[in-house]
C-alpha cells in the first residue's frame, strides 16, 4: 500500500515537474521571438527610413528644382548620374548604381534612355505603372534589388524635361538587403543559441525551484497519512469500548470502569495529539502567535525544571541542573517552557532506571546554549537526520509505553526556527543522547 502511494506520488510530481518545464521553455520561447521580432522590426524600420529618405529629397528637388542653366537643362533630369559626366558611372565601370531617375510620357514613353547609358539594360524592364504613383515598393530586376517611387510632376515645373511628366525615382537597395538578410541569419543563429541554453537553463530552473515543492508535497502527504494512522487507533479503541459497553446495559459504571478508563486514556491521547497537529498547523500557515520580550534565562528554566525534578526522582532516575547564566534574550517564555518540557519529557521517557538526566546552560559570544541530556539508549546516525520529522519515532514499538506520539520534536524545532535559533543532537559519551539549543543573546549583562 505505502509502495502503491510512493508511486503515485512520483508519477504526479513528475508530471508536474514535466508541466513546469514546458511552462518555463514556452516561457523563453515568446520571449525570444518577441525580443527577436522586436530587433528586427526595428533594423528593418531603420533601413528603410534611411532609404526612403534618400528618395524623399530627390522626389523634393524634382518638385521644386533649382534654376538650372541653359546649357545643362538637357542632362537636369540624371546629372548626377549622366554617364559623361562622372568617370565613375561610366559605362565600363562594373560598380553597382545606386540610384536613377526615368522621366515617361503620359503614354509611358521613356524620354531619358540615352543618359541612363549601361543602365537602360536593366531599367528598361520597368514599365510605368500609373496605379503604383506615389507608392514606394520593393521590385526586382535581373536579381538586383531596387526601391522606387512613381510621381507625376507638374507642368508648371520649371524643368521643361520633368514638366506634365511621370518620373520614376529608382533607388538600389542591394546592399541594404544583403545587411538584412546577414543581420536575419546572425539573429537566426543567435537566438538559436540562447534557445538551446534556455532548454538547459528551463531544466535547472525546473529542477531548482520543483525541489522544495516536491519535499513539501511529500512532507504533506506523508504528514496526512501518519495522522490519520495515529488518530485511527485510539479512535477504533473507544469504538471497541464503546460498542462492549451496549452488550453490557445492566452493568454499573464501577463493573465498567476499566473499560471507561481506557476510552478516557484514549480521548486524552486524541486531544493532545490534535492539541499537537494544531500548533504545527498554525506554524506552518504563520498564524501561530509569538510574544516577543528581552528576558532571562531564570524567568522561563525554573517553571519546567521545578516539576520534572520530583517527577524523575520519583522514577529513580537522577536529574543534575547547572543552569546559572546571566543574559539577556528576546524570547517568548512560554514557547520556551514548551520547549523545555518536550526535551524533559523526551529525556525523562528514554532514560531507565538509575539513568542520569542533565539540563546545563552556557554562553558563546551572541550565542546562548541549552543543553538537555540524557543516558538512555541513543539514537543511530542514522536516525538523527530524521528524529525531528513529524510523527517519527526510533523505536515504534516503544510508543504504547511512553505514550507519544512522535510530535514533540517537531513542535520543538519549530519553537527554535521562529526564535531564529537551532536544534541539534549529538551523542552523550559514553551513552545517551544530547539535545542543544541555539538561541541568539539580545545583549549580555
Amino acid at each position: 500500500m505505502k509502495k502503491k502511494r510512493k508511486t503515485r506520488l512520483n508519477r504526479i510530481t513528475r508530471r508536474q515537474t514535466n508541466q513546469q518545464f514546458l511552462l518555463l521553455m514556452a516561457t523563453f520561447a515568446i520571449l525570444f521571438i518577441s525580443l527577436g521580432m522586436i530587433i528586427y522590426n526595428t533594423f528593418e524600420n531603420t533601413t528603410y527610413s534611411g532609404i526612403d529618405h534618400g528618395i524623399n529629397n530627390q522626389v523634393k528637388m524634382i518638385k521644386n528644382p533649382p534654376t538650372p542653366k541653359i546649357e545643362d537643362e538637357i542632362h537636369a533630369p540624371d546629372r548626377d548620374i549622366h554617364p559623361n559626366n562622372n568617370k565613375k558611372n561610366d559605362p565600363d565601370n562594373k560598380a553597382p548604381f545606386q540610384s536613377s531617375i526615368l522621366v515617361y510620357t503620359t503614354k509611358g514613353k521613356l524620354l531619358n534612355k540615352a543618359s541612363l547609358g549601361n543602365r537602360y539594360t536593366v531599367l528598361k524592364h520597368l514599365p510605368l505603372k500609373k496605379s503604383d504613383l506615389n507608392k514606394k515598393q520593393n521590385i526586382n530586376i535581373n536579381d538586383m534589388n531596387f526601391r522606387i517611387q512613381v510621381i507625376k510632376v507638374s507642368k508648371n515645373n520649371s524643368n521643361p524635361m520633368y514638366a506634365g511628366n511621370y518620373v520614376t525615382v529608382v533607388q538600389n537597395i542591394d546592399g541594404q538587403m544583403t545587411s538584412l538578410q546577414n543581420f536575419e541569419r546572425i539573429l537566426i543563429i543567435s537566438f538559436g543559441a540562447f534557445w538551446i541554453i534556455s532548454l538547459i537553463l528551463s531544466y535547472l530552473l525546473t529542477r531548482l525551484t520543483m525541489r522544495p515543492i516536491i519535499k513539501s508535497w511529500k512532507q504533506q502527504s506523508e504528514f496526512v497519512n501518519d495522522a490519520a494512522h495515529e488518530l485511527r487507533t485510539p479512535l477504533a479503541i473507544i469504538q471497541g469500548k464503546m460498542e462492549y459497553l451496549l452488550t453490557k446495559p445492566n452493568n454499573t459504571i464501577l463493573d465498567e470502569a476499566e473499560s471507561i478508563s481506557v476510552s478516557l486514556d484514549e480521548v486524552n491521547r486524541l486531544n493532545s495529539l490534535t492539541n499537537s497537529l494544531l500548533e504545527l498547523a498554525r506554524a506552518d500557515s504563520a498564524t501561530n502567535k509569538v510574544d516577543f520580550k528581552i528576558t532571562k534565562p531564570e524567568f522561563f528554566m525554573s517553571d519546567p525544571i521545578k516539576p520534572f525534578t520530583e517527577i524523575i526522582e520519583s522514577q529513580g532516575k537522577h536529574f543534575e541542573i547547572d543552569v546559572n547564566k546571566d543574559v539577556n534574550l528576546k524570547v517568548d517564555r512560554d514557547k520556551i517552557k514548551q520547549l523545555l518540557i518536550i526535551l524533559l519529557d523526551n529525556a525523562t521517557k528514554y532514560t531507565p532506571k538509575n539513568g542520569t538526566i542533565k539540563i546545563s546552560d552556557r554562553a558563546d559570544g551572541n550565542k546562548y546554549y541549552i543543553t538537555v541530556s540524557d543516558t538512555g539508549v541513543g539514537i543511530s546516525d542514522a536516525d538523527k537526520p530524521k528524529i525531528f520529522g513529524r510523527f517519527y519515532r526510533v523505536d515504534k514499538s516503544r510508543t504504547k509505553a511512553t505514550g507519544g506520539h512522535g510530535l514533540g520534536l517537531s513542535i520543538a524545532q519549530q519553537i527554535v526556527h521562529t526564535h531564529h535559533g537551532k536544534i541539534y543532537i549529538e551523542d552523550n559519551k559514553p551513552q545517551g543522547s544530547k539535545f542543544v539549543v541555539e538561541l541568539p543573546i539580545k545583549h549580555k549583562v
